[in-house]
């Protein structure tokens, strides 16, 4: 999992290099690395599908589909940093940003660590609604007739 967010950045960087250089189209440095982080996240369905084939243990599945998460998440950051700065590239008003290191670092991890502030905020809100649902709800009162 620790290796989730810069093999991403590697496979959004090494897929724009081959963009960038191989591909005939003219294309900018910044819309090769928006080509890239589209590209760069990894599809656990196949992984997935090999694991249950040769009987995998049910641990390492949920731990590849943890990793999805992470490498879907980092996509999406790297998307909105490289496709903001194409944008302002391309010299539209009002669309886009111009965004330097120190910002584009500063802003993933605002969307990374906020993401996972949300998700546990809401995480512990579900689990104190089925905490007082299950009380409420209890197996001796529930008579299905």
């Amino acid at each position: 999992l620790l290796m989730a967010f810069p093999m991403v950045l590697a496979g959004t960087a090494l897929t724009a290099c081959v963009a960038f250089y191989i591909f005939p189209y003219g294309w900018s440095f910044n819309l090769a690395m928006t080509f890239g982080s589209i590209l760069a996240a990894t599809d656990p369905v196949a992984v997935s599908a090999l694991l249950n084939e040769v009987g995998a243990p049910p641990r390492l599945k949920m731990l590849i589909s943890g990793e999805s998460l992470l490498n879907d998440g980092s996509a999406i950051v790297f998307f909105t940093i490289f496709s903001g700065l194409f944008l302002t590239e391309l010299g539209v008003d009002d669309v886009g940003e111009d965004i330097d290191l120190s910002t584009g670092i500063a802003l993933f991890c605002r969307m990374s660590f906020g993401g996972a502030l949300i998700g546990i905020a809401f995480g512990i809100g579900l689990v104190f609604i089925l905490y007082c649902l299950n009380r409420r709800l209890s197996g001796e009162e529930n008579v299905l007739q």
